[in-house]
């Protein structure tokens, strides 16, 4: 299940993008832990992953209030995780309709 779900992000440009923006984000977090003065590095990694959220959203035909819940939530910490779950079951239902 876990990889048929990894293949589905990595299988377009937007799934890798929306991958790649979790990973600076969660990098960025770390950073952000050590030394709070680069918070400047916080802001550009979270506004990197609305703006693939969005991105892979559309790609993804989501309906806009959905979108525009999922980047709502962005802004609580948890909700990061709550749409990666989201955009994980929704790729995972479509792989298993496609094979």
């Amino acid at each position: 299940m876990l990889k048929s779900i990894f293949n589905a992000f990595i299988s377009n440009k937007a799934g890798k993008l929306y991958l790649a923006s979790i990973l600076i984000l969660i990098i960025s977090n770390i950073i952000i832990s050590a030394n709070s003065n680069l918070y400047l590095i916080g802001t550009i990694s979270v506004l990197l992953y609305v703006t693939a959220l969005i991105y892979y959203s559309r790609q993804m035909e989501t309906n806009i209030w959905v979108t525009v819940l999922l980047v709502a939530l962005t802004l609580v910490p948890f909700g990061i995780w709550m749409t990666l779950i989201y955009f994980a079951r929704k790729n995972y239902y479509l792989t298993q309709s496609e094979d």
